[in-house]
């Protein structure tokens, strides 16, 4: 769990710019922790020019041994220079051995005399307040060093107070975000899965300024998740299954990841695995795998899993149609569905109508009702938003309309069209309570070219469905009508 306690200081403190580390200092500190030696004294000579964040730096690889043998003798060295040249760095990380007796021995007088040196300009906090927040931190810090266990929330801690937009007071207790970075990456060097999906995190909360954050996100999640990691799986399959952050969509990766994720009892991935097989959008429907993953995710505590076997309740599937135990977990699921005027009368109602049946296929109409341009993080050029409606009840389920698309240039690009369950009742409301159409649904067609993000026309080449239960050829049938 994060620690808050100090968020409100964060909050209303300062946050002025501050003087940021050279950029050679972290290039080569970079360097020198992907093994490169020569980077060393590249550091070094920063620091004879006296470059108090080469000082630190400098500090940090021989406080934790960075490709060097580690000595608290050299990092005091260079963290104290780095105090007497710009006590803006340095005074509270070589504090820090002297207070707990870290390598040296200790000596709270000397600790208090660096304290007291440190730059606390534009700080605003009382003595009282920074001092308590200080030893919490750095009490945290040597109950790291002591248990490596106790790395992985100490870590937490100091990303959350770094994240929290200051900055300027972080950098002068010696975290700044790049320091924190620095400590977590190296850190996971010894195959924590916890810290290294936390390296994903920070790359992720913008803890470094870098043109290819996704790809170095992406690569500390994927090294998370093969150590076992369920979160950094559930986001693997999230990545996968929806293209975001400039990963292109790959149902079976998806699958794959959510899977190993909800074997652990990730409540996350349980939702969102169970989703993929209600929905049926990416695989056929699944209403049995659906039900079971949203019935272990609700022991959990999972509202939306609530939410979701209600709205199988209600309409029947997989389960019977039960209207009153429906009412009874969307309230669970902290929906307002079960709440709404009449919803036992009219889930009654379709219940009969459903079970009444008709051999009569419903008329659907496709068109397109919109777009959207995807952004630069985005693995797709634009999302074409279409829509299809029904003009009875009755369920229509693993719908598919191959589509040829053509553009303006006369261009074709051929393409699927999946739609989720609809039609299923008349309560024209979502899962969260919301009015939405039940006799529609909608689905993005995810386009990489942008030649085909402008005006367009389409052909349907094939479409099926599975309605009430039955197979059905819809061109075949003639009952799929599309509106250009």
């Amino acid at each position: 769990m994060l620690i808050n306690k100090w968020n409100w200081l964060f909050l209303v403190l300062s946050v002025s710019a501050v003087c940021q580390a050279a950029d050679d200092a972290e290039g080569y500190y970079h360097s020198l922790a992907d093994g490169e030696s020569k980077a060393l004294s590249g550091l070094q000579a920063l620091a004879k020019a006296k470059d108090p964040d080469a000082l630190m730096k400098l500090g940090f690889v021989y406080e934790y041994g960075v490709s060097v043998p580690a000595s608290v003798e050299k990092a005091l060295h260079f963290y104290e220079q780095a105090c007497d040249l710009d006590s803006r760095y340095g005074c509270y990380s070589a504090r820090y051995f002297y207070q707990y007796g870290q390598g040296v021995a200790q000596n709270t007088t000397r600790a208090q005399a660096l304290a007291d040196k440190a730059n606390k300009e534009d700080i605003h906090v009382d003595a009282t307040t920074l001092n308590e927040l200080v030893d919490e931190i750095y009490s945290a810090k040597a109950a790291a060093i002591k248990d490596p266990v106790q790395r992985f929330a100490f870590l937490q801690m100091v990303m959350s107070y770094a994240n929290t937009g200051n900055e300027l007071l972080m950098n002068r207790l010696g975290f700044s975000k790049s320091d924190v970075l620095n400590l977590a990456e190296f850190w996971a060097k010894d195959n924590d899965p916890d810290i290294t999906f936390l390296v994903g995190q920070l790359y992720d909360a913008g803890f470094v300024k870098v043109a290819i954050k996704d790809a170095f996100r992406m690569e500390w999640y994927r090294k998370a998740a093969e150590l076992g990691q369920s979160d950094a799986q559930n986001i693997l399959g999230l990545l996968y299954a929806t293209g975001e952050k400039g990963v292109k969509p790959d149902i079976q990766q998806a699958l794959k990841w959510y899977e190993r994720a909800a074997k652990q009892g990730n409540k996350d991935a349980l939702i969102n695995l169970g989703a993929i097989y209600y929905l049926g959008e990416q695989v056929d429907i699944d209403y049995a795998k659906a039900f079971q993953l949203f019935d272990t995710a609700k022991e959990q505590g999972s509202a939306i899993a609530w939410r979701y076997l209600a709205w199988m309740y209600t309409n029947g599937q997989y389960v019977q149609t039960d209207c009153k135990m429906a009412a009874d977990y969307f309230d669970q699921g902290q929906s307002r569905v079960g709440r709404i005027d009449g919803f036992l009368a009219t889930c009654e109602k379709d219940k009969l109508t459903r079970e009444k049946g008709s051999d009569e296929l419903p008329v659907l109409t496709l068109k397109q009702v919109g777009s959207f341009i995807g952004g630069k993080n985005d693995s797709y050029a634009c999302q074409l938003n279409l829509q299809v409606d029904t003009n009875h009840i009755g369920e229509v389920a693993n719908m598919r309309v191959g589509l040829n698309v053509k553009n303006r240039e006369g261009a074709v690009l051929t393409d699927i069209a999946s739609f989720a369950p609809f039609g299923m009742n008349t309560l024209n409301r979502n899962l969260e309570g919301y009015e939405h159409n039940s006799l529609s649904q909608s689905t993005l067609l995810h386009i990489e070219d942008k030649a085909f993000c402008g005006e367009l026309t389409f052909e349907m080449t094939h479409a099926t469905a599975k309605i009430n239960g039955k197979d059905v050829d819809l061109l075949k049938a003639g009952s799929l009508m599309l509106v250009q």
